[in-house]
């Protein structure tokens, strides 16, 4: 799910199931990726529910860009919605 972020105009946010996180290091190198990321304003990275909420800047980045980032570091990500 891709939603518009009405306190970052022009921004928006995805939603992403993520598979093989197994402890909080996993969650925390897919937060550190997605920050490295040119465009990516935010990154929260959920274990327990193996989710990610990404606010990013869809003139700099895509979903696409953010699955491939999460990808480069091991794990898979799609959106949820």
């Amino acid at each position: 799910m891709t939603s518009p972020d009405p306190t970052t105009p022009g921004n928006a946010v995805v939603h992403l199931s993520v598979e093989g996180m197994h402890c909080g290091s996993c969650s925390a190198l897919i937060e550190e990726t997605l920050a490295d990321q040119a465009g990516v304003t935010t990154a929260s990275v959920d274990l327990d529910a193996a989710r990610a909420v990404v606010e990013y800047d869809p003139a700099q980045l895509d979903v696409g860009g953010i699955q491939a980032a999460i990808a480069d570091a091991g794990y898979a990500a799609t959106p949820v919605g």
